[in-house]
């Protein structure tokens, strides 16, 4: 099966002739590179050595009907920031595959390594977040300007096989009841209307970054829509996140030099972005931990299991992590 989807990777670029197109060299070698949830993607090598990426997308993340050519816009847009993939090919026809196909350059690097690479990342978020974004921006991609209710509804429907089958330990369950409750009281909507809007990721784990020993870029761009760039700070930073792939947590110092070196390369006053991410990181936690909460619910009925992940969804919805985390942000449940 392997052999057989390279070898139609391959009849597909030759049959049309895309590789002349993209003023690459005949093809040299064709390799399996990473999958996720809703894409499988290849390595394309030219006799040049020129690299590329060859993206499958079987599916959408946020529901809309041509995901990759979501991104491929969403890349088209991000290009000047000189921080993200560059989109090479569309092909959303599906006449030769079933599927969506999106080609972008290929980049070097490792994942980011949070003591070293931050001031490294408050640079690519400046450099994304800055970008001006044209009329054709807002028809084009997903707009959230009611960014807590936005939380709400996402964890709204989190929340729903927590209920039914109740597989998850009840003081978990009751965390997430309540923080879904305190939420819903201290809506923060009103406080966001009329901040800037920029283009944000929304999944920015270290592991969707590339650093190199002089730059760095942040790749996968499956979810990304125009919103406050609270959503892309709190997500970075928070212990959710820092935990999901490495054992690192951000101290109040890095949070700080984090931070004040992104509001100089943005031109924003510190106060104010530290206010933003006092006030939403609720949210953001709201979304993470139900996420946590329906992967435990479900996780007997998932096709392809992962324990490392379930252990750590477990690890956060304890009293003894989850509570603490939320005090830190004014929550007390």
């Amino acid at each position: 099966m392997a052999q057989d989807i390279l070898k139609k990777i391959q009849t597909y670029l030759e049959q049309n002739d895309i590789l002349k197109k993209l003023n690459l060299a005949d093809l040299k070698d064709i390799s399996f590179l990473a999958q996720g949830e809703y894409n499988r993607n290849f390595l394309i090598v030219d006799k040049n050595n020129q690299k590329v990426v060859f993206r499958i997308n079987y599916g959408s993340q946020i529901n809309v009907k041509q995901q990759a050519r979501y991104e491929y816009q969403a890349l088209k847009i991000l290009e000047p920031s000189r921080h993200t993939p560059e989109p090479l090919w569309l092909d959303d026809s599906e006449s030769f595959f079933d599927h969506d196909i999106l080609m972008e350059k290929f980049l070097p690097g490792e994942p980011l390594v949070y003591h070293r690479d931050l001031s490294r990342a408050a640079q690519i978020f400046a450099s994304i977040h800055n970008l001006k974004l044209e009329d054709s921006a807002y028809d084009q991609l997903i707009v959230e300007n009611s960014i807590c209710s936005d939380r709400l509804h996402e964890a709204w429907q989190l929340l729903k096989p927590i209920k039914k089958n109740q597989k998850l330990v009840p003081e978990s369950a009751q965390i997430l009841t309540d923080l879904y409750d305190w939420c819903q009281d201290h809506n923060a909507d009103e406080h966001f209307i009329g901040q800037n809007e920029c283009l944000v990721n929304t999944e920015v784990n270290s592991n969707n970054f590339l650093i190199t020993s002089d730059y760095g870029y942040l790749i996968d761009w499956e979810k990304p829509v125009i919103s406050n760039a609270v959503q892309d700070l709190t997500q970075f930073m928070s212990d959710t996140t820092t935990l999901w792939r490495t054992d690192e947590k951000l101290s109040d110092e890095q949070i700080t030099g984090f931070l004040t070196e992104y509001a100089i390369l943005t031109k924003q006053p510190l106060d104010k972005i530290e206010e933003n991410i006092r006030i939403y990181m609720p949210f953001l936690l709201l979304r993470a931990l139900s996420w946590c909460g329906m992967l435990i619910s479900t996780y007997d009925d998932k096709p392809i299991q992962n324990e490392e992940i379930y252990n750590r969804c477990q690890m956060y919805l304890k009293p003894d992590f989850a509570l603490p985390l939320l005090q830190k942000y004014g929550v007390i449940l």
